[in-house]
């Protein structure tokens, strides 16, 4: 199972529960305004799952969710046995996913092994900064799906983009605000240009929150539910 890093205690992740975070190795979408880069490439030092489920197993009773991100957790072969683990723990489970695996997310999600799902969308699959957005190495047709898949889950699902100057304008911003739609929240989060894994994207000036509110103003029109995050 490669685990790249265990952060035992977050209370950022999930709409402030307490919680661990697992944060798997191996990149399918490498996004070159976010950090990670150490965790790229699936070989590497891991945390033993044993680890993992012992520490879980002695916070029960306190510990509010289990956060599975990276990387990209559905890229385990063996995601599905460790998962089944987690369940037998009653701790509640997101799943954070890039959208390169869109059968996986309906196998998985399908037979209820989340409790929320949170589809990571740098740009819209059809946008003209798609390949920017992505260094090129994410198909968007299969992010599409994967949103498809999204908006038939019973649990609560969310698509997570990035307020990113020369990635993210108004019109970007609507264009996944259309679809998540009516059922599906949007997260726009600002990124940080210290942690950036391309040099390019450490001399950019964020938005700030007043400009960010301008830039959801319009998505707001095809999303129930925007929010800012970070700002």
């Amino acid at each position: 199972m490669p685990v790249g890093r265990f952060i035992r205690t977050t209370l950022a992740d999930w709409q402030g529960k307490d919680c661990c975070r697992l944060e798997f190795r191996g990149y399918d979408v490498r996004c070159p305004f976010l950090g990670g880069s150490e965790l790229y490439e699936a070989g590497g030092p891991s945390v033993d799952t044993s680890e993992i489920l012992d520490y879980i197993d002695s916070r029960k009773g306190n510990l509010e969710g289990i956060v599975l991100g990276g990387g990209e957790p559905l890229a385990d072969p063996g995601l599905y046995r460790f998962l089944k683990d987690l369940r037998k723990t009653k701790v509640p489970i997101l799943l954070e996913t890039w959208g390169m695996r869109p059968g996986e997310l309906d196998d998985l999600a399908g037979a209820m092994m989340f409790d929320e799902v949170r589809l990571f969308m740098p740009a819209a699959p059809t946008s003209p900064k798609f390949s920017d957005a992505t260094s090129g190495t994410a198909d968007p047709s299969k992010l599409q799906r994967s949103a498809e898949v999204l908006e038939r889950l019973d649990v609560p699902h969310g698509i997570w983009t990035w307020a990113v100057p020369g990635i993210s304008g108004p019109e970007g911003i609507a264009a996944i605000a259309r679809i998540a739609g009516q059922g599906t929240s949007l997260t726009v989060s600002q990124f940080e240009p210290s942690k950036a894994a391309s040099p390019k994207f450490r001399e950019v000036r964020p938005y700030t929150r007043a400009e960010a509110s301008a830039l959801v103003a319009e998505a707001k029109k095809y999303a129930r539910h925007v929010k800012l995050s970070g700002f």
